[in-house]
């Protein structure tokens, strides 16, 4: 799927810097039809998500807020019969009686180990849910308002379609080892999930926040083009803390105009579209997030662009390579700066190529004057960052604790004078404040 032509000369731009240290990215398609069909379906999750090559692109698409409404609006519509008043109502009424709770003998089952939000409003007086997030990780439960607002309890299952649910000293409005049992049911091949207190719950805010419908709010979603309706999102894929299947490790609040081009395992990718009908209209500017960082050395001689090797002798621990780089020849870096994003310290530098260097690499348009800089995995190549005439990078280097970094770069969709760089870098930074991370329990 192509983007709009007035930004195919900004993902061309974005395209070059990618081939200058890795090769291009691919871009995931999704048929949307196929799409509505599956989410309206009770059968057993299949799969329905297809996927396409775009060489012309340099990301995958992932979700707006807009398309999870229309999925949300197609299987409460196809599904009335777990209707948004599954949830028990605020009103007075009688309570379920307490009986006694089962002791959890397994994990949460993996179809439920996802990120879940409360149903959209689609027909009028159905609204009985509020909002409100899930996040269902093996041994815990996250629940709140928005991401991160977070009330914390120790769940397991129990039988086949029943979750226990067990107060922690993380847990708000509870006391510690109150519990509840949960029968849960799953439809519209695994997109929407009720569940319901099998007796009255112990603690009656954790029942308020838990009995009801919700739908996954980390689905994959096509690339429309379209920017992100102002808000906080959880990401559905990406994984800095290595354990694959659990969405929802950072959430991040964005204004208006972003988008999200890529969320994998490896890498996430926002970009902020430009604002073309302002007296002054803005630039594209691209958040990289990558995981499993290692420095990388210099194109050999003849190189294909994409093809530079690990620097040997620096370690992969956030000092070793912030020091590597700083003393790197053909790098004008300013001094580190610390800082903490979402808990997690880390260094700041902002990076860009000296104009002495020569180095180049052969890309498809001849060869190009470029330094490999940072990559991620070397099963995604897609998840790194390099230097190019002009193009200044901010690089911020996170300690996620256990041996594991996470690189940050800014950067804009062509070339920046100082002045330019410096907004897209406050634009920038006013996003990365708001991450927060979701450590899955262990």
């Amino acid at each position: 799927m192509t983007e709009r032509p007035d930004m195919e000369p900004f993902n061309a731009r974005f395209a070059e810097r990618v081939r200058t240290y890795t090769n291009p990215a691919a871009e995931r398609r999704i048929d949307v039809r196929a799409t509505s069909r599956a989410a309206m379906s009770s059968r057993p999750a299949s799969g329905w998500l297809q996927r396409g090559l775009d060489r012309r692109s340099v990301g995958r698409g992932v979700a707006d807020g807009r398309w999870v409404a229309a999925v949300t609006a197609a299987v409460v519509i196809g599904t009335l019969g777990i209707a948004l008043v599954g949830r028990p109502p605020d009103t007075a009424g009688p309570r379920l009686t307490v009986s006694p709770v089962p002791s959890p003998t397994g994990p949460v089952p993996e179809a439920l180990r996802h990120t879940w939000q409360r149903p959209a409003p689609v027909l009028p007086g159905l609204d009985g849910s509020g909002s409100g997030f899930l996040t269902l990780a093996r041994r815990q439960l996250e629940v709140g308002p928005i991401p991160g607002a977070a009330s914390r309890s120790a769940v397991g299952s129990a039988g086949t379609d029943t979750l226990v649910a067990t107060a922690t000293a993380e847990t708000q409005g509870c006391s510690v080892n109150e519990s509840g049992a949960y029968r849960w049911s799953v439809k519209g091949q695994g997109t929407v999930m009720t569940l319901t207190a099998i007796s009255a719950d112990t603690c009656t805010a954790r029942e308020k926040a838990l009995a009801g419908p919700w739908v996954r709010a980390d689905l994959p979603l096509p690339p429309t083009g379209a920017a992100l309706a102002p808000g906080t999102y959880p990401t559905a894929a990406f994984d800095p803390f290595d354990a694959p299947g659990v969405s929802g490790q950072m959430s991040y609040t964005v204004p208006g105009r972003w988008k999200v081009k890529e969320d994998i395992a490896a890498a996430f990718l926002l970009h902020r579209l430009p604002d073309d009908s302002a007296s002054q209209p803005s630039a594209d500017i691209f958040i990289h997030l990558f995981t499993h960082v290692r420095l990388m050395g210099d194109y050999a001689e003849g190189a294909t662009c994409g093809e530079a090797t690990e620097a040997p002798g620096v370690g992969r621990r956030m000092d070793d390579m912030v020091a590597a780089i700083v003393a790197r020849p053909g790098v004008v870096s300013t001094s580190p700066g610390a800082v903490t994003i979402g808990g997690y310290k880390g260094l700041m530098l902002d990076l860009e190529l000296a104009p002495t260097w020569t180095g180049t690499c052969n890309g498809r348009e001849g060869r190009i004057i470029a330094m490999p800089l940072l990559l991620g995995p070397e099963s995604e190549r897609s998840a790194g960052i390099g230097l190019i005439p002009d193009s200044p990078v901010r690089v911020i280097l996170l300690d996620l604790s256990g041996g594991r970094t996470m690189a940050v770069a800014i950067f804009g969709g062509g070339p920046s004078e100082p002045a330019d760089f410096e907004k897209q870098v406050a634009d920038a930074m006013r996003v990365i404040e708001t991450f927060e991370f979701h450590p899955p329990a262990r």
